[in-house]
């Protein structure tokens, strides 16, 4: 029995050395090739187990185990996958999949919310950015890794998942329990275009994950408001958790000029070494820009944020942006279907900062309270959009005039920053 194991991890090191070795790196190669003795270790564990436990267990489960294992203990963004974890990638990333709707990343061991995606059951449910994840149902998250969380989270429309989350907000301190009914979670990129200032030409396009075609219906959008007389616009990147790198970079190119570094990542290896440029589409918007960010805008969204930033495009209004700016492969594995999703480089602004653990500091900080935080969220909810003064409750009516009084002063600090751009262009010509 030992004998067989030790040859599977042999087939399994087979298969891993051209995938690490393509480009002729003999120390590479000199560092695999150490991994053989351990290899002795490794199987004599496996056939004890195999052998001595008190139930049967398969030698495909056992190194799948590790395997996760393995993976678990570098990061919590790098795991192993399996099959039925690849099929759920790729539905993720078309923007349509099961769950209870909320952008997840991991803080201080334990997984934490980046943000709730509207018109979702998270969302309906109050969960808000910087919740931390305790536990799923009773199984505590300490140490989990993110895969294992979101496998936990998605299951099938119409079921209900506890969640505990513990709200670290300035004098807020509390551990809740929150019952949620997962369903199909639709994701809608672009919200809320619109001329938000006929008066001077400012228009407003809300962005709120980077998805497949992001910044194609982000360049229509922008394409539909300069019809309408736009002269500068603001985009809203807050509490936006991010996407696909591409369509980052994409976005990114709507507004700068040809030739300007958008983004560069760094790795160990020469491959992860690699800068990213604006090109010379003709589908640019060059007028002013402001973008919007805060504390759950994360991820492509910094990417985008750095870019305007650094290359001093635009100015940026809010908060500091989340710091998750690691970069992930999927490395084919194995000829059963398998992968691994390893962090492999980081990102770096143009100016030369690593995003990851930083994150990105706004050109103007304008900090609001947590009420008005939450406020600002319900005000983004269908019932706040869907609300009827002929069926809505005394509790619902007083709720909804609130809300109609709120102001972003976030919003309201770019839109005072870009009408001074254009009365000081006007004037100083």
């Amino acid at each position: 029995m030992k004998s067989y194991i030790l040859w599977i991890c042999l087939v399994l090191i087979t298969n891993i050395v051209p995938l690490v070795c393509c480009a002729g790196d003999e120390d590479t190669r000199n560092k695999v090739e150490q991994m053989f003795p351990l290899l002795d270790l490794f199987a004599s564990s496996i056939a004890i187990v195999e052998n001595d436990y008190a139930i049967d267990v398969s030698a495909t489960n056992l190194i799948y185990g590790a395997l996760h294992g393995m993976l678990r203990s570098l990061d919590p963004h790098s795991e192993f996958m399996e099959p039925e974890d690849l099929e759920q990638m790729k539905v993720e990333t078309e923007g349509k999949f099961g769950g209870i709707g909320i952008e997840i990343g991991f803080r201080d061991d334990y997984p934490v919310v980046i943000a709730p995606i509207e018109d979702t059951p998270a969302f309906a449910a109050g969960l808000m950015p910087n919740d931390r994840i305790v536990k799923i149902g009773d199984i505590s998250t300490r140490g989990m890794s993110l895969g294992d969380a979101v496998k936990l989270l998605r299951g099938e429309p119409g079921t209900e998942i506890q969640l505990t989350i513990q709200r670290n907000f300035e004098s807020i301190r509390e551990l809740k329990e929150i019952r949620i009914t997962r369903t199909i979670i639709k994701v809608t990129k672009i919200r809320d275009a619109h001329i938000l200032d006929p008066t001077n030409g400012i228009g407003y396009v809300r962005v709120t994950s980077f998805g497949l075609d992001t910044h194609i219906e982000l360049q229509n959008a922008m394409d539909g408001l300069a019809t309408q007389g736009m002269k500068s616009v603001i985009v809203d990147l807050r509490n936006n958790g991010g996407g696909l790198l591409k369509e980052a970079i994409d976005m990114s190119d709507i507004f700068l000029a040809a030739g300007k570094l958008i983004v560069s990542t760094k790795g160990r290896i020469e491959q992860q070494n690699k800068e990213y440029y604006a090109t010379t589409s003709p589908k640019k918007h060059p007028i002013p820009l402001a973008l919007l960010v805060n504390g759950a805008s994360a991820s492509a969204s910094e990417i985008v944020c750095g870019a305007i930033k650094d290359n001093r495009r635009g100015i940026v209004v809010g908060i500091k942006t989340f710091g998750k700016g690691s970069v992930q492969t999927v490395i084919p594995i194995g000829d059963n279907n398998c992968a691994l999703r390893l962090t492999t480089a980081k990102y770096y602004t143009p100016s030369g900062v690593c995003i990851h653990g930083t994150g990105i500091y706004p050109t103007i900080e304008v900090k609001i309270p947590l009420e008005d935080e939450i406020k600002l969220i319900e005000k983004r909810s269908s019932a706040y959009k869907n609300y009827s003064a002929e069926s809505a409750t005394e509790k619902e009516k007083s709720t909804y005039e609130e809300l109609r009084r709120f102001r972003d002063v976030q919003l309201d600090r770019a839109v005072d920053v870009l009408v001074a751009l254009d009365f000081m262009k006007t004037e100083l010509k």
